[in-house]
């Protein structure tokens, strides 16, 4: 019995050993490359992967280069190639797509576009050199979808060390890559197939965040020169300066006669390294490529205005604030655009040029720019230049730029032309906007709020409106000693003489060694007829300082 399960055992190795591998396929085994990553010059991880693309790129695991900071393939000659750039992951999937050096002896599979079927034989590739690899037929038993790629089960039991090995047709294109092994299942295997190549892009969107934040070993560029340029700005703010730098540089490289780049670098020179010489360089090359001019003059004088606004004293001729204010000039005179103006505005009356700014903040509300940030902006100007019944025209503009759809967002606007008509001294007509406010925004409002209102209705002579937005401002906070002794000023003006006592006689609770709170009392007492309790407010308030209470001892005497 032993002799016949022998010879049975040798026929079916025979019979195995004489499956006709396709030539296309023995062919695809030059492919199957080794990589290996290091961390701080030690070996890290290590596994196969498979050539595809025409760019030098391999389809590789992302395990093994999580947290690397450097790799290289080795090819089926033994010869080494260094990794260069990540050119996209999928870590779901456990797939990242890395370039790797140029070589004609790099031989990239073809991805296939034939569906597979179960029950279809492929063969499984392993890596070895001098084509000492293994080729394995495998079946498909299963075929399904995942993350809109496909995703086959084999009749081969997973192991380690078959991640990323490829699975081909008998074409010799490459159909899928193998997945990892999950405990327990020893059974079959998984693969995910080709298209999750179109998954692996780095875009404006993923360059430079999640994993490729956390690798040593740099991201490729974005395929198309918009995307490229887009992570370029993103990056700006994003990353820090090594990062930035490296994508400049890689930028430049890629697109020597783009103008974006050298922008870019002339931004760097000048805020990260204060090399304004590198910088104007730069910035006089991206002049000489740029078919818009005045982009890159105001690119300058946006630069040259926030290292001047930073205070930063080292010194260089070109950073001083006419400087930057002459090349938004320039932008303008090159292209008069809305944007460019409204940053003169801005520059202006950050100088204090309330005038200047107004005229450049009143060109822009007359564009397509306009919005009620820049009829506020306008308004702030005439409002320093004390010119109050301008400003309200411009804040005028600013309501009615949602007036008729957004009540809400015009609010705050309404708030801000209210302090604005205290200043001018329309009340009336500042109550009136207050009190729209509180009928957008609601009831609950903070005592701040009913404490303006309360202003504006005192001096608008709206005596029982003044004293209901007092008590509402004591309400909301009972601690503000300042409320109750405007209260006390109000009763004593409509001679509201209990309600003003008691008002004050809270406020001594909470503030016992106040001068005011006693000498507002002290004529609270007077004007109620009692004398003696007004010259002991008095003496009180005079022996904490208050000037005139002496006066007003002399005269109850």
């Amino acid at each position: 019995m032993r002799k016949v399960l022998l010879l049975f055992l040798v026929v079916a190795l025979s019979a195995h050993a004489q499956i006709k591998i396709p030539k296309e396929v023995s062919k695809a085994k030059r492919s199957v490359v080794s990589v290996i990553t290091y961390k701080n010059g030690l070996l890290y991880g290590d596994g196969s992967a498979v050539l595809v693309g025409d760019a030098g790129d391999i389809l590789a695991s992302s395990t093994i280069f999580q947290g690397a900071d450097s790799a290289v393939v080795i090819g089926t000659d033994g010869k080494v190639h260094a990794v260069q750039r990540i050119a996209g992951v999928n870590t779901t999937l456990d797939c990242l797509k890395a370039r790797v050096s140029q070589s004609k002896k790099l031989i990239p599979l073809l991805p296939s576009s034939s569906p597979v079927n179960v029950g279809e034989e492929l063969y499984l590739m392993s890596y070895g050199i001098k084509n000492s690899g293994t080729i394995e037929a495998v079946k498909v038993t299963a075929v399904d979808s995942v993350y809109s790629c496909a995703y086959y089960t084999i009749d081969k039991p997973k192991m380690e060390q078959t991640v990323a090995l490829p699975l081909v047709n008998t074409n010799g294109e490459l159909v899928a890559v193998m997945q990892p092994s999950s405990a327990g299942d020893t059974i079959s295997g998984y693969a995910v197939g080709v298209s999750v190549l179109n998954d692996l892009e780095v875009t404006a969107m993923n360059y430079g965040k999640g994993f490729f934040r956390g690798m040593k070993i740099r991201s490729a560029l974005p395929a198309t020169k918009n995307e490229a340029v887009s992570s370029l700005y993103m990056q700006a703010v994003i990353g820090d300066s090594l990062s930035y730098i490296n994508a400049i540089n890689d930028f430049i490289a890629t697109y020597p006669k783009a103008y974006e780049g050298y922008l870019s670098f002339a931004e760097f020179a000048a805020v990260y390294n204060r090399d304004m010489d590198a910088a104007n360089t730069a910035w006089d090359k991206a002049l000489t490529l740029g078919e818009k001019p005045g982009e890159i003059f105001f690119a300058k004088g946006k630069v040259l205005n926030t290292i001047v606004q930073s205070g930063d004293s080292l010194s260089h001729a070109m950073l001083t604030f006419d400087n930057a204010l002459c090349e938004i000039d320039n932008a303008i005179k090159s292209d008069n655009q809305p944007l460019y103006v409204s940053y003169k505005a801005d520059m202006l009356y950050g100088r204090g040029d309330f005038a200047g700014a107004y005229a450049c903040y009143e060109l822009v509300a007359g564009s397509d720019l306009a919005s009620p940030e820049i009829y506020t902006k306008a308004a702030q100007c005439k409002m320093a230049l004390k010119e109050y019944d301008a400003a309200i025209v411009m804040l005028d503009s600013a309501v009615n730029y949602y007036k008729d759809y957004n009540l809400r967002n015009a609010a705050p606007y309404m708030l801000t032309r209210a302090l604005l008509k205290v200043s001018a001294k329309r009340f009336r007509e500042a109550v009136i906007d207050y009190n729209t406010y509180e009928e957008i925004m609601g009831n609950g409002q903070n005592a701040e709020f009913y404490y303006m209102r309360f202003q504006a209705e005192l001096n608008a002579k709206m005596y029982q409106q003044a004293l209901n937005d007092i008590d509402r401002a004591i309400y909301e906070d009972d601690s503000n000693v300042s409320y109750y002794i405007e209260k006390g000023m109000l009763c004593y003006r409509v001679k509201y003489t209990e309600e003003g006592i008691r008002a004050m006689l809270e406020a001594r609770e909470l503030a016992p060694d106040v001068a005011d709170v006693y000498y507002l009392l002290g004529h609270l007492y007077q004007q109620g007829g009692q004398g003696e309790k007004a010259k002991e407010a008095f003496e009180k308030a005079l022996s904490l300082g208050h000037q005139d209470a002496e006066n007003q001892l002399k005269i109850i005497k």
